[in-house]
């Protein structure tokens, strides 16, 4: 098949690469941080012209699939296919990346993934240059980044220091570039060929990987001097000094670009440099709404979302910006640009103007330059220990390693401490234990499946104990909570069906003695990870561990246990992340990325009822909502949640009560 290539290569034009003059516009930035941050790029730009890592560069005209680069690095596949239209115009981009395809056509992304089972999964994005509406991005997925970069979209790999930047106008591509930023010891093919080769000589034959070729696939033609060149030869005379006597060659190159295409305005300018745009006529790039077009400017616009976004010099670059002193209004469509004391608030998909105010159950906030300004939350804090997952009183979310017995949470008030047992993911027993002075027990409640006991009867409504100094009261809340009041301000409330799981509710005073896998009560998640010995943990392993009490039968597994689950978590936790479903109405004051990783977790490892896991996990995002007042309506029917059965199971939690008389007091959790 690369024979009648071959016949070909009479339309491949070498060019040695020269570094004082830019022949691509797009392209300034890249050549200038090469030599400081020792970026490798290929570019392919107008109707065929191909920069490639190292060597000469040539022209191609064809409209096959071509392979632009392809390797391997660290065991991730790289696949980079382009194909050019009619116009000249790149009209498709094909990026494989660890088996992740991103095709960029039409003006739209479409990438396709495939997991377990050959299952394909699709996903597209409609993106618009900066003169269209609906931009949906950024984009993230688990393998790369896709994100606007001045006037241009750019891809960046999380697998690969690799990054794909083209631009859109009007019926395709007209240019493309590959980063790479840093050498790769791998054996590369493609029209890019290989950055480690200095002076490599192109030959298309062995960069092509894959070419159907046909008589009118790649054409030969026979240029002349003739006046359509004229701004080829205009270009190319104000550069003589700079091409010397590569200025021929340069000439060649231009006037194979733009043939056939004289009347494109994307194909010839592509080749120029913006600072030629007098003598070649070619327009600066427009730009939507108050954007002015800059030659250098910011890569991440200013916006009221972000009015100070990091960028170094090295990242500017042609650009779409509001003009100075303003953002942009990233909140409204238009792309108006505002001063940062206009700019809008957004909260739950909707948008308040500068000076507006919003109050929840438990705070109340004003809209200022863009931010929200909020009073201090009035809302006591609390404790969530919902299977393996722990929420602390100040906000800092983890999952506990293994099934141990832990000290949720203990108070030296004269001391109180709780222990905390996970079987299986789930409490495996809770006992409300008041012991005296002296240590003997005195009094036991035992909370099991729809039961609380008070040693060997049953309470049905309320138990008070301790007559002369309360120790505790215990009362039902509903068919579902128990709950549980102490005197010294410990408030505890124990889901008991369908599985049971614990809400602690520190005292408002002597928060500063409070530790455990709840950690302290000082509004400031840094400390949180602060294990027995008083030494500050950066993960929760090591801090989990120091709270545990006896040995860990196991840890607690990190993947599914079986395929089944897997797919069935995949599927019915996404409820939470759907735009319109019935959880929507809280996605804007509680993120779902903690809840749905749990609910994932959480059925993935189920050993019983799939279904129970499933609703368990739901109810704990709809019981954050409901606690900050927000109204999500009937969740249990919409996901099949309303009616199925539960086994009987008994967990246990200690809670010592030691108070009265200067007493001690912990909190066991098993």
């Amino acid at each position: 098949m690369l024979s009648p290539a071959t016949d070909s290569i009479h339309d491949v034009i070498g060019l040695t690469r020269i570094w004082c003059f830019q022949l691509t516009s797009q392209w300034r930035v890249a050549r200038l941080t090469l030599a400081v941050n020792y970026i490798y790029t290929c570019r392919t730009f107008g109707s065929g012209v191909v920069q490639p890592f190292s060597g000469s560069s040539f022209y191609v005209r064809s409209n096959c699939p071509f392979t632009l680069t392809r390797f391997t690095h660290n065991r991730v596949e790289c696949d980079i296919t382009t194909r050019r239209g009619d116009n000249g115009l790149l009209v498709r981009v094909e990026i494989i990346i660890n088996k992740v395809r991103t095709v960029v056509q039409n003006g739209s992304i479409l990438t396709n993934f495939i997991i377990k089972l050959h299952i394909i999964c699709y996903i597209t994005l409609h993106i618009h240059d900066w003169k269209g509406a609906g931009v949906s991005l950024p984009y993230d997925h688990t393998y790369q980044h896709i994100f606007h970069y001045g006037i241009y979209t750019k891809l960046k790999s999380s697998l690969l220091p690799l990054s794909v930047t083209w631009h859109d106008v009007p019926g395709g591509i007209d240019s493309l570039r590959v980063e790479l930023e840093q050498k790769l010891s791998t054996d590369m093919t493609g029209l890019c060929g290989k950055h480690n080769v200095p002076g490599m000589t192109v030959k298309l034959p062995e960069l092509i990987a894959r070419l159907y070729y046909s008589n009118s696939n790649i054409s030969r033609n026979t240029f002349s001097s003739s006046s359509k060149y004229s701004v080829c030869n205009m270009f190319i005379s104000n550069t003589l000094e700079c091409l010397q006597v590569m200025a021929p060659q340069y000439s060649q190159l231009c006037q194979k670009n733009i043939y056939g295409y004289e009347m494109s305005k994307y194909i010839g300018c592509a080749f120029f440099n913006e600072t030629w745009r007098r003598d070649t006529k070619c327009a600066e790039p427009s730009c939507s709404g108050d954007l002015v077009y800059v030659e250098q400017g910011a890569a991440f616009v200013p916006s009221c979302s972000n009015p100070n976004p990091g960028f170094s010099n090295q990242e500017l670059t042609s650009s779409c910006v509001c003009p100075k002193g303003k953002v942009l209004n990233d909140h409204a469509d238009g792309f108006h640009c505002v001063s940062v004391s206009s700019c809008p608030c957004v909260f739950a998909g909707r948008r308040y103007s500068p000076g507006d105010m919003r109050t929840s159950k438990c705070q109340s906030c004003v809209c200022d330059s863009g931010k929200w300004q909020c009073s201090e939350n009035n809302c006591p804090p609390r404790c969530l220990i919902e299977g393996q997952f722990v929420t602390t009183f100040d906000g800092k979310q983890y999952a506990l390693p293994g099934k141990c017995t832990y000290v949720a949470s203990q108070v030296n008030i004269i001391p109180t401490t709780p222990p905390y047992n996970i079987n299986q993911c789930c409490l495996f027993f809770m006992i409300l234990t008041v012991l005296k002075k002296n240590n003997s027990l005195r009094e036991m409640y035992t909370f099991s499946h729809d039961k609380v006991k008070f040693r060997e009867e049953e309470i049905t409504e309320l138990h008070q104990s301790g007559k002369n100094c309360h120790h505790a009261l215990v009362f039902w809340q509903s068919s579902m909570y128990v709950q549980v009041h102490t005197s010294f301000g410990m408030k505890i409330q124990v889901q008991v069906s369908p599985e049971i799981q614990l809400y602690i509710t520190p005292p408002r005073n002597h928060t500063e003695v409070i530790s455990g896998l709840c950690g302290n009560h000082n509004s400031d998640t840094t400390d949180d990870f602060t294990t027995s010995s008083r030494i500050i943990e950066n993960s929760a392993q090591p801090f989990a561990q120091s709270w545990s009490v006896g040995a860990c039968p196991e840890n607690i597994h990190s993947t599914c246990i079986s395929t089944d689950n897997e797919i069935f978590a995949d599927e019915k936790c996404s409820v939470l992340n759907n735009p319109t479903g019935v959880f929507a109405p809280c996605h804007g004051y509680i993120p779902i990325d903690h809840y749905h990783t749990a609910c994932i977790q959480r059925t993935c490892n189920c050993g019983s009822s799939l279904l129970q896991c499933l609703c368990v996990a739901l109810g704990s995002y709809a019981k954050a909502c409901a606690n900050l007042g927000v109204v999500i309506g009937d969740w249990r029917t919409a996901t099949n949640c309303s009616e199925f059965s539960f086994d009987k199971y008994t967990i246990l939690l200690l809670l010592f009560v030691h108070f009265c008389d200067n007493d001690k007091s912990m909190i066991r959790y098993s």
